[in-house]
């Protein structure tokens, strides 16, 4: 890969879209499953759309946490934790960090305008405002809701709920309870990604005044939320299937929680850091596989 496409990869953290363009599929596939047709130019402009918020939102995140320092004031980043730091080192000024923020937020609302266009009314709008404020005023100056305990609700709302029933008003023309019942393990898995990445950064977010919940809690109790949210998106897949909110086969998205969940007792993941990392790395791949699983088995 060219050098300077690699340092923007690593800028935008684009290998993690998985966590936004997946809930997107999951809406879109659940759409088919209610009304028999899916429309593939429509999906690929959604996920296009997504991508360009999520990006966004990521580079906006590294600016805005450089500037209040919490990120520069961390000496143990990690591949998931801590920001790209490419601003830290030097690699890329951090006004061209925030420009390239605009200018992705910017194409992204502009995708948001035309997919409006072809459905009934605004509610895609006001999804799309509400997600592109969520991104940006996570680490905002001088909202911060990252910084004050409500970084959380906004990550669980943008990659469930939001994501999801977007995605399903694009295929079908309309909003429902229905996409919303759909979305929540997927709000819960990324919430879960948050979480123990938190833990990560932990005792570096208490020093630069960033309050997370993880923050407010403590250690141990912040990783127990953190296994709360993980063990309930499952425990709803459960529930879901039995109540027919997802079909028998969804019962394939349960085995990532099987291989996984012996790796994250607490007893072995706060064993060491490297431990931790290794539970973060896990929870990103259940989230991955899990909605995956979770969208694919619409089309069975």
């Amino acid at each position: 890969m060219n050098s300077k496409l690699a340092l923007w990869v690593r800028a935008s953290r684009a290998p993690f879209l998985g966590a936004s363009l997946i809930p997107v599929l999951l809406g879109a596939f659940a759409a088919y499953h209610k009304t028999g047709s899916l429309s593939v130019a429509r999906l690929l402009a959604t996920l296009a759309g997504i991508a360009l918020v999520h990006l966004g939102a990521n580079l906006a995140n590294d600016y805005f946490d450089y500037r209040t320092g919490c990120d520069t004031g961390n000496p143990e980043p990690t591949p998931f934790s801590g920001g790209s730091r490419v601003i830290q080192e030097g690699l890329i000024p951090a006004r061209r960090i925030a420009s390239a923020s605009a200018v992705c937020f910017t194409a992204g609302a502009l995708v948001g305008v035309y997919l409006n266009s072809a459905v009934p009314g605004n509610s895609l709008i006001v999804i799309g405002l509400l997600g592109i404020a969520g991104g940006l005023l996570y680490t905002a100056v001088p909202v911060k809701l990252s910084y004050r305990g409500l970084g959380e609700a906004v990550v669980f709302l943008c990659f469930g709920p939001l994501l999801v029933s977007g995605a399903y008003l694009v295929q079908t023309g309309r909003l429902g309870t229905y996409a919303v019942a759909v979305s929540l393990p997927a709000g819960l898995l990324v919430l879960a990604i948050l979480l123990i990445n938190e833990v990560l950064d932990e005792q570096w977010d208490r020093k630069g005044g960033k309050r997370t919940l993880v923050v407010a809690l403590g250690l141990g109790r912040g990783y127990s939320l953190f296994l709360a949210a993980y063990v309930s998106a499952y425990v709803y897949i459960g529930l879901g299937i039995a109540l027919e909110v997802y079909q028998p086969v969804a019962a394939l998205s349960l085995v990532p929680f099987l291989m996984s969940i012996r790796h994250l007792a607490p007893g072995r993941a706060l064993l060491s850091r490297e431990n931790t990392v290794n539970a973060s790395r896990l929870t990103i791949r259940s989230q991955a596989l899990t909605i995956s699983l979770l969208a694919l088995s619409y089309l069975l």
